[in-house]
């Protein structure tokens, strides 16, 4: 009687294990495992992984990094083109044999939450790619996603500022100008000029240029309706393309388009890095009279640029390069005073510091002056700066 009783018991019992276990498919999914103490029952993650960051760390590889345990499927890589654009949005993969390049090697992490992936093909510096792929997680969820990227610069190029000029003249086709000097030759993709008192949204992005050390480079600040067709960027070895009054035929010219101001007499120019933001170089220049800076971006430069060691002497006005006199003549310019000793003592790329330090005693504001009776400006976009320093009557 009693083995029967206790069989009624585990009977009754299994039937509402069974009736729970079906109601809990019914009302939310779950998943079971065998235990030594028996099944253990718990719900279902129902939750598609999250992708937290993807980057691209070399001209062949990718980093992803997402919420949970992952695995990695079905990548491919596509160059950017207006037909596949949508796939971006969509979260589609190409035709099958469209791919650029697939995953040669995936290397996940120890936490399984992130991986490395090696691609079949490197991709071109600065040109445009669509990553996609299927995020698996440990419970068969998965997600499906697209990403657009550029192609990695592994050798970024070295640019100091070298000289300036902020005023400009529609009538004569005289831009304002910022010079550049190539410390270390390399590739300009990936940095970018920002002006602090004109903010980001009129910085300038370098386009992928293989420059070398030792070369000039001029970003006119605006294009002048009318000098469309002369005022062409010089992306290759032709340093002739460019036919403006102020374009080198020695130099590189490039063209800022539009015509937003892109930097002003007092200001605080850096260049950057495009992804980290890191500051490669600063430029502080005031006029005088100014106690604090009237933007807040620009003091944030001022002040990162001297916890660096870029920028020497404080990062107030009054320890900037002083601009007066320079509004009033087009053949006046801020000018780099250093540039050839910095060159001689760079010279071994491989030994370059992190930073190059400056300061206002590296800088003069230039003047025009007579040689042989003819004028030669002060300020010389494309050309070596000169050294005969504007003396202000105070």
């Amino acid at each position: 009687m009693k083995k029967n009783f206790n069989s009624q018991i585990l009977s009754r019992a299994a039937l509402t294990l069974g009736i729970v276990f079906s109601v809990l498919c019914i009302v939310a999914p779950v998943s079971c495992r065998l235990t030594e103490e028996g099944i253990e029952i718990f719900p279902a993650d129902t939750k598609a992984p999250v992708v937290e960051e993807f980057s691209v760390t070399g001209s062949n590889k990718i980093f992803i990094s997402c919420s949970e345990k992952i695995v990695l499927d079905e990548i491919s890589v596509l160059e950017y083109k207006e037909e596949n654009a949508s796939l971006i949005e969509a979260g589609e993969s190409g035709e099958e044999g469209e791919s650029f390049a697939v995953a040669n090697v995936i290397s996940y992490s120890e936490s399984m939450k992130s991986a490395e992936i090696e691609l079949s093909q490197a991709t071109e510096v600065g040109k445009s790619y669509i990553f996609s792929g299927i995020v698996y997680d440990i419970t068969g969820n998965s997600l499906e996603f697209s990403q657009k990227f550029s192609g990695y610069n592994e050798n970024p190029a070295r640019l100091l500022f070298n000289e300036v000029r902020s005023t400009y003249n529609k009538q004569k086709g005289q831009t304002e100008f910022v010079e550049f000097y190539v410390l270390k030759g390399g590739n300009t993709y990936g940095l970018e000029m920002v002006s602090g008192a004109n903010g980001e949204s009129r910085k300038y992005s370098f386009p992928a240029i293989e420059v070398k050390g030792g070369e000039l480079i001029t970003l006119h600040g605006r294009t002048i309706a009318g000098s469309e067709d002369i005022a062409l960027d010089e992306l290759g070895e032709d340093l002739t393309l460019s036919g403006t009054c102020e374009s080198s035929d020695t130099a590189r010219d490039l063209w800022k388009s539009g015509d937003d101001k892109i930097l002003s007499q007092t200001d605080v120019l850096v260049i950057r890095d495009s992804v980290s933001l890191e500051i490669k170089d600063a430029l502080l220049m005031s006029a005088s009279g100014k106690s604090s800076w009237s933007k807040k971006l620009m003091s944030e430069f001022a002040e990162k640029a001297c916890e660096l060691g870029i920028w020497q002497g404080g990062s107030l006005p009054e320890n900037a390069v002083c601009t007066d006199g320079t509004t009033s003549s087009l053949l006046r310019s801020i000018s780099r005073q250093n540039t050839a000793q910095l060159a001689l003592s760079c010279s071994d790329s491989a030994l370059l510091p992190e930073y190059i330090q400056t300061s206002p005693d590296d800088w003069i504001v230039t003047e025009k002056m007579l040689v042989d009776k003819v004028t030669v400006s002060g300020a010389t976009p494309g050309y070596e700066n000169s050294t005969n320093q504007l003396v202000v009557n105070n």
